[in-house]
């Protein structure tokens, strides 16, 4: 009986750690704030997490270490139970340490991240962290920054022989020029 106890108490002081440990974590969205409009098309999800210090997950030495996973239109309540490992290769959930992910050229239109805070094994820490922040893309009343327009540093000069469109035209008109002539030249013979 003595044998059976020890490896469920070692389960279980584990799993009470594990547990203790996540609910040190936390993990907030600084930006962009929730139900935001933002010009996009490329938008950059910041974080900010206190309790541990993320390491990623090729990196990790220990199955306690965590990395965080930026889920963009995602749904994660498959993976929120601790059992399902986060999946790779979608480019919508990226496994990373960074404080910060951009996701590029995203549609107008409402999205969702969720960031969701997992081992090394890739699956969620229990109790799951994962907030969500949800934004719209080129909605109205979002800040679009105008870009300026170059200008070069001297405009042209009307009647300039120094620039380029005159030498095309003068070429052209050439061109007709001895066009029609070499037609008047070969209708008389």
């Amino acid at each position: 009986m003595l044998r059976l106890s020890v490896p469920i108490a070692v389960l279980a002081a584990f799993t009470f750690v594990s547990t203790a440990a996540a609910q040190a974590v936390q993990v907030r969205i600084t930006s962009p704030a929730n139900g935001a409009a933002v010009a996009g098309p490329d938008v950059t999800i910041n974080i900010a997490v206190t309790g541990t210090t993320l390491v990623p997950g090729p990196e990790a030495t220990s199955l306690q270490q965590m990395h965080v996973h930026y889920m963009l239109d995602v749904d994660p309540g498959p993976y929120l139970g601790g059992t399902t490992p986060i999946p790779m290769g979608n480019p919508n959930i990226v496994h990373t340490a960074a404080l910060s992910q951009t996701f590029a050229g995203l549609s107008p239109g409402s999205h969702r991240v969720t960031v969701l805070l997992g081992l090394s094994s890739h699956v969620a820490v229990q109790p799951p962290v994962a907030p969500a922040v949800t934004f719209s893309v080129g909605a109205a009343g979002a800040q679009q920054v105008p870009r300026p327009v170059p200008l070069p540093a001297q405009l042209p000069r009307t009647g300039d022989g120094d620039s380029p469109l005159a030498w095309l035209a003068l070429v052209g008109l050439l061109g007709l020029t001895s066009g029609a002539l070499l037609r008047r030249h070969a209708a008389r013979r």
